[in-house]
């Protein structure tokens, strides 16, 4: 079995970890805060990776490291403060161990700036255009020249449990552009854990191909098609079109034969499973 760290365990950390410690691995997990109740079957390291001092005591003999960082602010400060300094300190404070581990980082398809529907996938030109996509793009790039065994994997837009950000918009009036179609990528927040967790094993197996996975579902969709379908679902009241000019932004479309092709298996295919697991479980806690 193998020792394993899992940086940033929130949403997705956390189960990642839980999971690797119930296969029998011996699984550290790092927080920022004393919040949630112990769990015994991980060892918890509380420190922040933007504190130098404390980086530098972190224990470092680990098989494998997941990093899965989220920036304080939505700003270029805050990114740069966990992409940039945070991630850059971690890393140096790896390549200290005897055998430096390998990585696996989180990033998301923002490093890609394709606006006109085009598809994309793990080849397609990286030159994003905004501050977030810059900096998770750098930090891509630290982790893979960090060494050989490094893995990335870029995540669409995440959903599921506690992440209602669509729905919360529908309970406003709102308009969306109908035509041209303006493109939305999604994949719950399951199928990130499960990504992970498959690519966790294909890196210590050593049986992958690849550096670089995107992760998405398998329909990426005309936001207003897939929000005026939520609506409906959650007895909400629809968006109100409206036609851009031709030249208008229609975002991207992203494609995940890659992942599919390594053995992933999707838990949900398209945001019509997803959204519907999420209202159902909304329904439930409020019981």
């Amino acid at each position: 079995m193998a020792r394993i760290l899992v940086v940033g365990c929130g949403k997705i950390g956390y189960p990642v970890a839980r999971a690797l410690a119930s296969e029998g691995h011996v699984v550290y997990g790092i927080k920022r805060s004393i919040a949630d109740p112990a769990d015994h079957s991980i060892a918890w390291i509380y420190l922040d990776v933007r504190d130098a001092e404390a980086v530098a005591r972190l224990p470092v003999e680990f098989d494998q490291v997941i990093i899965i960082l989220t920036p304080a602010a939505r700003s270029v400060e805050g990114y740069q403060q966990i992409y940039q300094r945070g991630l850059g300190q971690l890393l140096t404070r790896l390549q200290c161990a005897a055998a430096a581990p390998a990585v696996i980082f989180v990033s998301a398809t923002s490093v890609y700036a394709q606006q006109n529907g085009e598809w994309i996938d793990e080849d397609s030109v990286t030159r994003p255009l905004q501050y977030n996509g810059k900096s998770l793009l750098e930090a891509e790039q630290q982790v893979l020249e960090y060494s050989s065994d490094s893995l990335v994997v870029r995540f669409s837009g995440i959903y599921g449990a506690k992440r209602n950000r669509l729905l919360k918009q529908l309970e406003q009036p709102m308009q969306l552009q109908a035509t041209p179609p303006l493109y939305s990528n999604r994949i719950h927040q399951d199928d990130c854990i499960g990504t992970l967790l498959h690519l966790s094993a294909l890196q210590r197996s050593a049986t992958g191909t690849y550096r670089i996975y995107l992760a998405s579902d398998f329909e990426p969709v005309a936001k207003f098609e897939m929000m005026t379908w939520l609506a409906a679902e959650a007895g909400l009241t629809p968006p109100t079109p409206f036609n851009a000019a031709d030249d208008a932004p229609q975002n991207k479309r992203c494609c995940n034969k890659r992942l599919v092709a390594s053995g992933y298996q999707f838990k949900y295919r398209d945001y019509r499973q997803g959204y519907r697991q999420v209202l159902n479980d909304s329904e439930k806690s409020c019981r």
